[in-house]
């Protein structure tokens, strides 16, 4: 596929290329080549990608399906329309499975130490770590540290030898479940939520007491790094990844290059989604709820007149009456004497 612009005179060629587990893009302006590749195994659904890119090319895929093994994991989590993409690599910054890679030439020509970018998803105690040169896991972990590579991080973090290695995040935020709303939620059908999180944040309570605390599914924050990818694969819209804060790094190469504000703006759209504050799970009542409430509402009641004053209105009602049936008011009433029709009625009341 190729598509081609005229800028100048001078043709931007651009064509995509699909393999098996990837989508390679290709970019090329005179002298200048890009390459971007998504690997569909690696993405794990969390669309930060999404909400950095700036020019919007990139959809979210089947991911609940996915998720719940209803497609296999071949099929891509996320659609890139390659004719929208202006090859600006935000998607590889923000990336925390090294889903996104980057080739541009010549080497040099452009680099990404000359943009911000975010923080590393782990952290390692120095003084505790070894590099066994003979270890396979410390090898692994010295391999995998300088791109993001969270479903790694967290086998190392899991089998480091000296626990020295653990899941940090460059975000802040906290996952928010919709409480009352977890009468969708099919944990023994579904598993959509357990099943996409690459560190196991989320799990099914199985005690009397936790499902009684947590409901049929709950998030143990300690390992989460707030990806979003438990919020898109849920079928329902039970869940809710708020993110507050993203720690942004300065370009390794300090200049003032004219492109860091933008790109700095655009890394923060991933707080974009911070809708609901405090960390109680949302009480949304249901429709049931709400009748019942209006059902079970005290019917106010209406104050009732004294036998006295019945009698006092009944009469006051017999003498305007006997009043209105004279010709004589009625011929006030026609012509308006108001004055006329105030006095008779008084002196009527008073008898």
């Amino acid at each position: 596929m190729l598509s081609e612009k005229e800028i100048k005179g001078d043709k931007i060629e651009k064509n995509l290329e699909i393999n098996q587990d990837q989508l390679i893009l290709n970019w090329k302006f005179k002298d200048v080549n890009k390459k971007l590749t998504y690997d569909i195994k690696k993405c794990i659904g969390c669309s930060l990608c999404k909400l950095v890119c700036p020019v919007d090319a990139i959809e979210l895929g089947p991911i609940p399906e996915i998720a719940q093994n209803i497609l296999d994991d071949s099929n891509p989590k996320l659609f890139i329309d390659h004719d929208k993409c202006c090859y600006c690599m935000l998607c590889v910054i923000v990336c925390p499975n090294d889903a996104f890679h980057d080739n541009i030439e010549p080497e040099g020509h452009i680099s990404l130490d000359e943009f911000p970018s975010i923080g590393k998803f782990y952290k390692i105690d120095s003084e505790n770590c070894i590099e066994d040169q003979e270890n396979e896991i410390c090898q692994r972990c010295i391999e995998v540290r300088e791109r993001n590579n969270i479903a790694e991080y967290y086998k190392i973090a899991r089998k480091c030898p000296t626990n020295c290695f653990s899941i940090d995040s460059p975000i802040e935020g906290e996952v928010i479940i919709k409480k009352n709303m977890l009468h969708k939620c099919s944990p023994e059908n579904c598993k959509a939520c357990v099943n996409i999180c690459p560190v196991e944040s989320f799990y099914i309570p199985e005690s009397a007491v936790d499902v009684l605390k947590y409901g049929k599914i709950a998030c143990n924050e300690k390992e989460c790094f707030y990806c979003g990818a438990c919020e898109n694969s849920c079928p329902d819209d039970l869940i809710i990844v708020k993110r507050k804060n993203i720690q942004i790094k300065d370009p390794k190469k300090s200049e003032p290059y004219p492109w860091i504000e933008g790109w700095v703006k655009n890394i923060k759209e991933v707080l974009r989604k911070a809708l609901i504050e405090g960390k109680e799970q949302v009480e949304i009542p249901s429709i049931e709820d709400h009748i019942k409430k209006i059902s079970e509402a005290k019917i106010e009641e209406v104050p009732q007149l004294s036998e006295e004053d019945k009698l006092i209105l009944t009469d006051l009602n017999f003498k305007i009456q006997s009043l209105l049936k004279s010709s004589k008011i009625r011929y006030w009433i026609k012509d308006k004497k108001v004055d006329s029709i105030l006095k008779e009625l008084k002196k009527k009341i008073q008898n």
